[in-house]
């Protein structure tokens, strides 16, 4: 039997079940069709009018969201984590209590809330964070794992010294994605009948993002039709000086088309019109260490071309990615400008047709194989005599 199989499953979100789909999301419907019985533990709620409840997720049978008030003002965590540490221990004993068996697998996304996942008693803990470690509290749950998870090895260095089972697993691609991928024709030139199309999927108000290099991207390639993808309202909660004059700019660009919040479905069909995709970020100390992005699984996908920042992850498939060789994002808009020139050969069949079977050979389903796979080899190393 699999080691992801018929198990009772608690994963723990730093996202609800309402946000927008992200890794969490995935694995927990991944999880949930092949048997196994997920409850999906979402961030605390002050306004919920119970302390504790779980629902069935409509549509994925073995799926469950919680969702819990907390006990206590979450805030203590910043000022005096000793006590914040003592005081969850209640509110887990709470979350299990709706929870109808042993639990099998402890999967936690989440680096701030739990520093001991041993409380939920679980047989095995994953912790697997997918986002930059910005501090020392975001290393402790790992002490209480069985294993560490991440999408870049940058991103696990920290956990290295710990002496426990570090496993690099990529980003997921996502169904809508898989399904587009494998219904897509082969490129073909355009130019004489159209502009050239190069898209970006993403929130626009997201801090790492690089708006000075796309704005330049933007009006040093006037020849080229830009598709901007995702919310684009500067009262994010994340929006910062600038974003107004940026979002004006695009607005204002006659190259450029801004499609706004669209579902996954919709996104994995319209992406696959552009002939280049672009990536800009940088560095951010919460958000993005440029080891690895999601979106590049994305735009491979439709097998086009991407003019991206230097990510880490991806180095050793230049000849899939256009990258800078260091981390000097200035030379992006000449870079874009030079892939627009040159789109026959940076899009040529058998280029796309590589671009496509590594986004494939990424989906959610081959990942928790692979994470299956190694919770095996963890299980039998540990059951072997010494």
């Amino acid at each position: 039997m699999s080691a992801l199989e018929n198990q009772a499953i608690l994963l723990i979100s730093p996202q609800p079940w309402d946000h927008i789909r992200v890794s969490k999301h995935h694995y927990a419907v991944e999880l949930a069709e092949r048997g196994n019985r997920v409850y999906f533990l979402e961030p605390p709620a002050e306004l919920l009018d119970a302390s504790v409840r779980m629902s069935p997720v409509h549509g994925v049978t073995g799926l469950a969201r919680i969702t819990y008030r907390p006990r206590f003002p979450f805030r203590i965590r910043f000022h005096a984590r000793w006590l914040f540490d003592r005081l969850i221990l209640s509110q887990v004993q709470r979350i299990l209590s709706v929870i109808p068996e042993p639990l099998d697998l402890v999967w936690c996304f989440e680096f701030n809330l739990f520093s001991n996942l041993r409380a939920f008693r679980a047989k095995r803990v994953i912790f697997h964070p997918v986002d930059p470690i910005s501090s020392r509290e975001q290393l402790r749950p790992a002490a209480s794992a069985d294993a560490v998870i991440s999408v870049s090895e940058q991103i696990l260095s920290p956990f290295r010294s710990a002496g426990l089972p570090v496993w690099v697993i990529n980003h997921g691609l996502s169904r809508p994605f898989e399904k587009a991928t494998r219904c897509a024709a082969d490129w073909r030139d355009q130019r004489k009948t159209r502009m050239p199309r190069v898209g970006y999927a993403g929130n626009l108000s997201r801090p790492a993002l690089n708006r000075d290099v796309l704005r330049m991207m933007v009006s040093g390639n006037p020849q080229a039709e830009f598709h901007f993808w995702g919310p684009a309202e500067s009262s994010s909660t994340f929006a910062r000086r600038g974003d107004a004059d940026f979002l004006s700019f695009l607005k204002a660009a006659p190259n450029v088309l801004l499609h706004g919040r669209v579902g996954h479905e919709q996104l994995a069909e319209e992406i696959q019109d552009m002939d280049c995709h672009v990536l800009s970020y940088a560095r951010d100390e919460r958000e993005s260490d440029r080891s690895n992005s999601h979106k590049i699984l994305e735009y491979l996908s439709t097998g086009k071309v991407i003019v991206s920042s230097r990510i880490s992850s991806y180095v050793a498939h230049s000849d899939l990615i256009r990258m800078p060789p260091d981390d000097d994002d200035s030379v992006l808009p000449k870079l874009l400008t030079d892939t627009l020139n040159r789109l026959p050969e940076f899009n040529a069949a058998p280029l796309q047709e590589r671009r496509r079977e590594f986004a494939l050979d990424n989906t959610y389903s081959k990942q928790i194989d692979r994470i299956a796979t190694r919770l095996n080899a963890l299980s039998q190393l540990r059951a072997s005599p010494s």
